[in-house]
């Protein structure tokens, strides 16, 4: 009944059930007599005749239900006109023909509503049918507890006799379980309330009449009779009055409403109840102890079998939802995913294919996997997929591999092969490859600049020193020994500062062309930082090879070089040290920096070959040291700052302290001569511990006109010494500062030289409220997952990096590729060294946050950085002093 006739008038329909319930009382009114029966026979005849004219105009489908309307109308009149006709007659027998036309109309009508419930749930849920009998078992319960149970008490009755009484009702508690499994599906609508109110009018007729007739006391008139005639109408009504259907969406599991869970629990209970009560009171026969017994015993078979089907039905949707999530996951993903049978040849290509390789799926489809790989790679892809396919279902195997792009391009690939053959879900090989190009690449560069100097491409200070290792370990007493050039150039300081950085660095870089081009294939030329180089030298030659490399190289260095404009030739000094047996990298390149040293004493280009009596000369490094200790007593120190620059709005919003040493009788000496020195003799801690007091007190003085940042550097030897967090504390409650504005500089190095102790440092400081930057990124190989271990804010990125930035893509793929992962981290880039105004545009672009160099500015004095921020004319403020 899912279609109604929606033109009919609505009260048309009402008027016929007033009428019906007219010609019920007024049969009832009526005396005994035929005419009267008329009514009774006369109201089923016409809903029979309704009937059959709707069922002739309906769809096909729908003719069914119809009929059986129809059919259990025009049998219910056939019934009333036979015993009518008994009546009137011979006088009504039992059992006869009337309770066999009873019984049909009920099979009828159950056939009718089992029909339309079926209609209404053909996309639901097939486990109502556990609900219907269920029902239709109480019901029955109900019936013969009703009916059947009184007559058997009398133990003359057939039982043929009683089972023609109750069958027409026991068939109608089915129909009325399965109106109310329609009415769940469809929900309250005026159709479906008049189909189980007319079904509730036919069971109570069917009761009451077997009830009467197994007594022997039914008879025509009366409301017993009447009751005949009220369910035809007030179903077809059900029939016709329009009413919207209401489906419960078929990609849900079976909805169980708290009424249709009460309903069902009252149902499966009530036979075992009924059970229990006749046990204990010792009540009802035999007889119907059995039959409630047996109904007990399905409903509970039911209840279960709804159970066991409930939850098989909630397993298949759990899978097929998360076989659609996975395919929406596979649709949408970058990753390519292909699913092969057990030649390898492709059934599904996922639209990543295109994404990735540009290849088009529908082109390889039926094609081998294999045709996909790079040709030094297919043996290798081969063997994986073999054995994958060996081992079985389940089995999985991982590895890389590289996938050709439709334009040729190799992309490197992480493959996945998984043996799926015979599942459930997929039956197939499932490949997934996912593109690590650029991530292999990153790796690479960040593992080569591990082991070279960034900006010469010589090996850095842990290569050279790891090959010196080596020679010293494999040399022979009678080879010639390992000989070690440490080159340092004169005044390289004085370029940098008359014309920039820049130029410095063009000239770092020719020098190290050209000590590459002096030095044989087996050696190691490299940088150890600044202007400092070195050489291993591994092949034959000895001490007099080591004389002709230095003097050729001294003779290199004295052509000029055309830089920007300018003819540059620059002077060094360099230190021989020969291996003696026994010898430590460190002692060798000690005694190598000594007679580099005592070069530089002897003047500019000289060459000295390392002599114990050398060691004398290290005298002047004690002095050096006393120099420095003195200078931190007497004020020698001060600090000038380089001031940081928003990139997007242009403004300073804060500066760089740099520490600076103005020696009395040398003039100013540059931080790379003594801070190497104040490391070595143990002064860079007290010297950085008076750094924070001092450019705290200068920054607090900076917050009287708006909000600036203070940062300062922190050495190797501050991070080691354990105390570096109560440093910071001590001068944050003396000068006032607010920690906030506070960014603490540690260089990569130190990070990942020292894991562990750094991030529990870092921690500490951390919880002070100051900020953490990595100074010098990307030149110690601080790895992403070091990135990830480390609570850091800034990231510092190194002047060799943005040197390259307004280059070609290859050149500044790193530092755009530093300046992404920084965005994606939520950490703030900061760029040092900008000195052309095409780096400051390429960073701008770049999304880089802050910027400094000469471009911007260079460092300045403590008073002119003053005048900058507006508060050249406040007073110096008052440290606050705490605790006794």
């Amino acid at each position: 009944m899912n279609t109604m006739n929606s033109t009919t008038p609505p009260a048309r329909h009402r008027a016929a059930l007033a009428a019906a319930a007219l010609a019920a009382v007024v049969y009832v009114v009526l005396p005994r007599s035929a005419g009267a029966e008329l009514i009774r026979i006369g109201v089923p005849a016409v809903v029979a005749a309704a009937a059959v004219l709707a069922w002739r105009r309906r769809a096909n489908g729908e003719r069914a239900v119809w009929r059986s309307i129809a059919g259990f109308a025009a049998l219910t009149a056939v019934a009333h006109t036979v015993r009518a006709g008994q009546e009137f007659g011979d006088g009504a027998a039992f059992p006869s023909a009337v309770d066999g036309l009873h019984l049909a109309a009920a099979l009828a009508l159950v056939v009718g509503v089992i029909a339309s419930s079926r209609a209404a749930r053909r996309d639901s849920d097939a486990l109502g049918a556990f609900e219907t009998a269920t029902l239709a078992l109480a019901g029955s319960v109900a019936v013969w507890l009703i009916v059947a149970e009184p007559v058997l008490a009398d133990e003359d009755r057939a039982v043929f006799d009683v089972a023609a009484g109750i069958a027409p009702a026991l068939v109608c508690s089915v129909t009325l379980a399965s109106a109310l499994r329609l009415a769940g599906h469809r929900g309250a609508s005026t159709p479906v309330i008049l189909l189980v109110v007319g079904t509730i009018v036919q069971l109570v007729a069917d009761t009451v009449r077997g009830v009467l007739v197994l007594e022997g006391t039914f008879g025509l008139g009366g409301v017993a009779a009447a009751l005949g005639t009220l369910a035809p109408p007030i179903l077809v009504a059900a029939a016709f009055v329009p009413g919207r259907v209401v489906r419960r969406p078929s990609e849900h599991a079976p909805v169980a409403s708290v009424g249709r869970t009460i309903g069902l629990s009252v149902a499966v209970l009530t036979p075992l109840t009924v059970l229990f009560a006749l046990t204990i009171a010792d009540l009802g026969t035999s007889a119907t102890r059995l039959v409630v017994a047996a109904a007990a015993v399905v409903s509970v078979g039911l209840a279960l079998a709804r159970m066991w089907g409930l939850l098989d039905a909630v397993r298949r949707l759990t899978e097929r939802r998360g076989q659609d999530r996975l395919a929406a996951m596979v649709e949408h993903s970058s990753d390519v995913v292909v699913l092969m049978n057990e030649t390898g040849a492709i059934n599904y290509a996922s639209p990543g294919l295109a994404g990735t390789l540009g290849h088009r799926t529908s082109d390889w489809l039926g094609r081998s996997l294999i045709d996909l790989i790079a040709d030094e790679s297919r043996d290798e892809a081969t063997r994986h997929v073999s054995d994958v396919l060996a081992s079985g279902p389940d089995s999985t195997v991982k590895f890389e591999t590289t996938l050709v792009r439709v334009d040729g391009q190799r992309r490197r690939m992480e493959a996945t092969i998984a043996n799926l053959l015979g599942g459930d879900a997929v039956d197939g090989i499932v490949a997934t490859f996912r593109d690590v190009t650029e991530q292999r690449n990153l790796e690479r560069q960040l593992s080569h600049r591990a082991f070279h100097d960034e900006l010469t491409g010589l090996a850095n200070r842990a290569l050279f020193l790891d090959r010196m290792d080596h020679a010293l370990r494999i040399t022979r007493p009678e080879a010639d020994p390992v000989v070690v050039l440490f080159v340092d150039l004169d005044d390289f300081k004085s370029v940098n500062d008359a014309l920039g950085h820049g130029v410095g660095d063009q000239l770092l870089r020719t020098i190290s062309d050209r000590i590459r081009s002096v030095s044989g294939a087996g050696d190691t030329p490299a940088r150890l930082g600044g202007d400092e180089f070195a050489v291993l030298l591994e092949d034959q030659g000895g001490v007099d090879r080591a004389i002709d490399v230095a003097e050729a190289l001294l003779d290199e260095l004295s052509r000029p070089a055309r830089l920007s404009g300018y003819d540059l030739a620059v002077l060094a000094s360099v230190g021989v040290a020969v291996a003696a047996p026994g010898m430590t990298t460190s002692s060798l390149l000690r005694d190598a920096d000594i007679a580099m040293y005592e070069a530089k004493r002897a003047g500019k280009g000289q060459i000295k070959i390392f002599d114990p009596a050398m060691r004398l000369g290290a005298t002047t490094q004690l002095e050096f040291r006393a120099e420095l200790a003195t200078a931190l007593e007497e004020g020698q120190f001060r600090l000038v700052y380089q001031p940081l620059v928003s990139l997007e709005s242009g403004e300073v919003i804060g500066a760089e302290a740099l520490l600076r040493w103005r020696h009395p009788e040398r003039g100013e000496i540059s931080p790379g001569e003594f801070i190497p020195v104040a490391e070595r003799a143990g002064l860079i801690v007290p010297i950085g511990e008076w750094v924070l007091r001092e450019a705290m007190t200068e920054a607090r003085r900076w917050q009287e006109r708006g909000e600036r940042r203070i940062s300062i550097n922190v050495s190797a030897a501050q991070m080691r010494s354990g105390d570096l967090a109560n440093q910071v504390r001590n001068a944050l409650e003396l000068t006032g500062l607010d920690a906030r504005v506070v960014t603490l500089e540690v260089t990569e190095t130190v990070l990942v030289e020292q894991v562990e102790q750094a991030v529990d440092v870092l921690e500490e400081l951390r919880a002070l409220g100051v900020s953490i930057a990595i100074d010098d990124f990307g030149t110690g190989y601080c790895s992403l997952s070091y990135l990830q271990r480390f609570p850091v804010d800034v990231l510092k990125i190194d002047r060799q990096f943005v040197n390259e930035v307004d280059g070609d893509e290859r050149q500044s793929s790193l530092a755009r590729m530093i300046l992404q992962m920084s965005s994606t981290l939520d950490i703030t880039s900061v760029a040092e060294g900008i000195e052309r105004a095409e780096q400051l545009q390429a960073l701008r672009q770049l999304g880089c946050d802050v910027g400094q160099g000469f471009l911007l500015s260079r460092p300045l004095e403590a008073e002119v950085t003053r005048k900058r921020f507006g508060v050249d004319d406040l007073p110096r403020p008052h440290l606050v002093v705490t605790g006794p």
